[in-house]
């Protein structure tokens, strides 16, 4: 148990403490798709893959990961970008090479297992990439691989 004189110095304490982090938020600047680089996570979450011509292509929060079938539409990815508040409409499976991409610049951002891609090979296989060693090959639909949205947008 404390005594009152111990309370009374953490409350102090904390006090210091609270009076810190107001005086951090007062100076904290957002990463903004205009100041981000490659690498930068912005303000929701998403991750800068490249910039280029006032395109930047973002991948989207690991929290929008989900684990799925291929299919042409992939809806698991779309329905939970919508339950983590994202527009569904702005985003989109990304092909071999943009995955490719991410496995070159921001690796660390995806575990190191099998991705799917939008890269369709035939009805019965489509691309993936494992981020565990970056070899892209063709796998079987059925399989439940991860799957991460992309989008593009303007800056």
């Amino acid at each position: 148990m404390l005594t009152k004189n111990q309370l009374q110095q953490e409350v102090q304490n904390l006090e210091a403490k609270l009076q810190e982090f107001r005086e951090q938020l007062n100076t904290y600047k957002a990463v903004t798709i205009e100041t981000a680089g490659v690498g930068d996570t912005l303000e929701d979450g998403s991750i800068v893959l490249k910039k280029e011509n006032g395109l930047a292509l973002l991948v989207a929060p690991a929290s929008t990961e989900v684990k799925a079938p291929w299919s042409k539409e992939f809806p698991l990815v779309f329905q939970k970008l919508e339950e983590e508040g994202f527009n569904p409409s702005q985003w989109f499976v990304p092909t071999k090479e943009q995955l490719q991409l991410a496995y070159r610049n921001i690796p660390n951002e995806f575990s190191s297992t099998g991705y799917w891609s939008s890269t369709e090979y035939n009805s019965f296989f489509a691309c993936i990439l494992y981020f565990g060693n970056g070899n892209a090959t063709y796998f079987s639909k059925p399989y439940t691989l991860c799957v991460r949205a992309f989008r593009c947008v303007t800056y």
